[in-house]
């Protein structure tokens, strides 16, 4: 009798940690085992520390994890998230600059100007990495190191201008693929969601432009550090914000110029009226690698645990959407 219970007991504790984690310990076979962290930093320190063997990794801290596994003996391998979304272009659309119609309005040369400034910045960050992270810091919290942004690590953040026109469809055709996976995380576009030209607005003596740490707040670095009024002979007061500040800036329409993520430009570009945001460029194509201590293919990734920071965020989108693609099945684990 006493073993039947014990045996009754392990079934009932068995049954309720499934029911709890959704699978067990050991990573299911055949499908690609997500477990999410907090960041990318966790994720990093989470492989470095052993507990993960593959994990997803932005740059520049993909850079930075392949130095300090170095040290450790450890060789990282990595597979590249844009290549596998896309292999020609190598890129998606992962953070896109906002406009209020009233500033595009009363400055009809604001966007030329930015254009022309964030070419400018993408190049000078390179040889001005110190000066970027100053900047940058001195206008909110932010985790860049100077050290860690080399040359190949600021081209891993893939920063460059796409304008509205040139990026629109490539933009509806990555929010339907998110809407596709989960319809609550973004909203397909109407063609308003796109700057082509717009009349009327007054000007202002101040405006605002937020931005997320990380890849945005680099290719805005310059004209942070500068000061810079893009042409609008106003004063243009800039602000790093965290990640999940960027959801309510956009909501409330608080912000002038906004640095965001595509899905969440789609689901609240509208939320403040008439003025609403209008997307005038893609700044960011896609800076996350899939990173691994052993030999990987995205194939070999099936039965595994792959570590993926901020879960609902663009990259998780991105790397489910190139699970799909690849016909590879995915859960979510504990």
């Amino acid at each position: 009798m006493k073993k039947l219970l014990t045996l009754i007991l392990s079934v009932i504790l068995c049954f309720t940690a499934i029911i709890a984690v959704g699978c067990n310990e050991e990573p299911q076979a055949g499908k690609v085992n997500i477990k999410y962290y907090a960041d990318g930093q966790v994720v990093v320190q989470s492989i470095l520390g052993g507990s993960e063997t593959i994990g997803l990794v932005p740059e520049p801290a993909a850079t930075a994890l392949t130095k300090n596994a170095a040290k450790q003996g450890k060789t990282i391998y990595r597979l590249d998230l844009q290549e596998l979304y896309d292999g020609t272009e190598k890129a998606y659309p992962q953070a896109v600059l906002m406009v209020k119609k009233s500033v595009l309005g009363a400055c009809p040369d604001v966007v030329s100007t930015l254009q022309n400034k964030i070419t400018e910045s993408a190049t000078w960050i390179k040889t001005n990495a110190a000066a970027a992270v100053t900047a940058i810091g001195e206008h909110g919290n932010t985790t860049l190191q100077a050290g860690e942004l080399t040359e190949s690590a600021i081209d891993g953040c893939k920063i460059y201008w796409q304008s509205a026109s040139d990026a629109k469809s490539s933009v509806k055709t990555y929010i339907n693929k998110i809407v596709d996976i989960d319809a609550t995380k973004a909203t397909a576009v109407n063609d308003d969601f796109f700057y082509t030209s717009v009349t009327g607005g007054n000007a202002k003596n101040e405006y605002t432009f937020i931005m997320p740490d990380g890849a945005p707040a680099l290719a805005v670095a310059k004209l942070i550090s500068d000061g810079d009024d893009l042409g609008t002979s106003a004063t243009v007061s800039y602000s790093v914000v965290a990640a999940n500040q960027i959801s309510p800036s956009l909501s409330s329409g608080t912000a002038d110029f906004i640095v965001a993520p595509v899905n969440l430009a789609s689901k609240f570009y509208k939320a403040s009226g008439e003025d609403h945001y209008v997307m005038v460029a893609v700044l960011t194509h896609g800076n996350f690698y899939i990173m691994s201590t052993e030999k990987i293919s995205l194939k070999s990734t099936a039965g595994k645990r792959v570590a993926v920071p901020n879960m609902g965020a663009v990259p998780d989108w991105t790397f489910k959407m190139v699970l799909n693609k690849h016909n590879l099945d995915f859960v979510t684990v504990e």
